[in-house]
């Protein structure tokens, strides 16, 4: 079944896209100074997925008939992945706040034994684990990434 979508200066947005998210996103449009990113979940709730991969870029535009925008993956970039629109909860800029769900939440994070004997540290999120990683730094770097207090995670 199709998402229903509308179509705002050309380009096609999930029609559940809230105008705060489409105007930061049009607004930033080709501007390869400006490196967005986006955290993705439940725009019911407010609570974060927890996506590590294809979350921060420029935002681009796709060519074509139907028109969507792109996340990109640096300055150089052609090409870059669809942004969901319509699944944006929280939207950082220079790990500021431009856009944030009103019921924003990304659950508890802890740090926690894995089980693991070759990747021992975890990452557990509402009680269920993550990430692992060979050492603590590494698991504290990714949950402070994954709470959007940092844009690397190493």
């Amino acid at each position: 079944m199709a998402v229903p979508k509308k179509i705002i200066n050309g380009y096609e947005f999930d029609k559940n896209t809230p105008e705060d998210v489409v105007n930061i996103l049009l607004w930033h449009m080709h501007d390869r100074n400006v490196r967005i990113r986006v955290f993705y979940g439940d725009t019911k709730t407010g609570k974060d997925w927890c996506e590590e991969y294809m979350t921060m870029g420029y935002v681009g535009g796709s060519t074509g008939k139907v028109k969507t925008p792109l996340l990109i993956n640096n300055r150089n970039s052609w090409g870059g992945s669809p942004i969901l629109t319509g699944s944006i909860v929280r939207i950082t800029i220079d790990k500021k706040d431009v856009y944030r769900h009103p019921k924003y939440h990304i659950g508890k994070v802890e740090l926690k034994p894995s089980g693991y004997a070759d990747v021992p540290y975890g990452v557990w999120i509402d009680g269920k684990n993550h990430a692992n990683f060979k050492t603590p730094i590494q698991a504290q770097k990714w949950a402070e990434f994954i709470k959007g207090n940092t844009n690397s995670k190493s």
